[in-house]
């Protein structure tokens, strides 16, 4: 007879079997991160295997919960270049950092050449930069941009 702990056992090694062949649900991906059972080593291969997938939030769930720092710094970059503030914003605070107002402002343009309007703005309000802030205000505000937005 099964007892839970190694029926719980056999259903996470279940899982990470199962999320070598495909995406984890949203279900089995919740029970494995929030597991005490889960192993870091396997945590940050489907980490890696969202990151190769360009699911960036999903692979910042499991190098967190494996504290696998040197792959959230990778994130960071990844995250910078695409402009995505919010991920960005996520991984300060899970790495305990304030970046520079240097990092916001290039984060903002790489946001602000994707037409990420709002996340350049948010960045460049992040970095104190009145100025930059008013080019995106101007940009979203344009007749171009209100005909996007609704």
């Amino acid at each position: 007879m099964l007892d839970v702990d190694s029926l719980r056992d056999r259903k996470l090694t279940e899982v990470l079997a199962l999320a070598g062949k495909k995406l984890l649900s949203c279900l089995k991906k919740r029970d494995l991160l929030n597991s005490d059972k889960a192993d870091k080593s396997e945590l940050i291969k489907l980490g890696e295997h969202f990151l190769d997938e360009d699911r960036l939030s999903d692979a910042i769930d499991f190098f967190e919960k494996a504290e696998h720092f040197e792959g959230l710094l990778q994130l960071k970059e990844q995250c910078a270049a695409k402009g995505d503030y919010f991920l960005c914003q996520r991984l300060a605070k899970i790495l305990e950092e304030s970046p520079p107002s240097e990092e916001w402002i290039q984060l903002g343009d790489n946001a602000l050449h994707r037409g990420k309007l709002l996340f350049a703005r948010s960045a460049y309000q992040q970095a104190e930069n009145p100025e930059k802030v008013a080019q995106v205000e101007k940009l979203l505000q344009s007749p171009d941009q209100e005909q996007l937005l609704h």
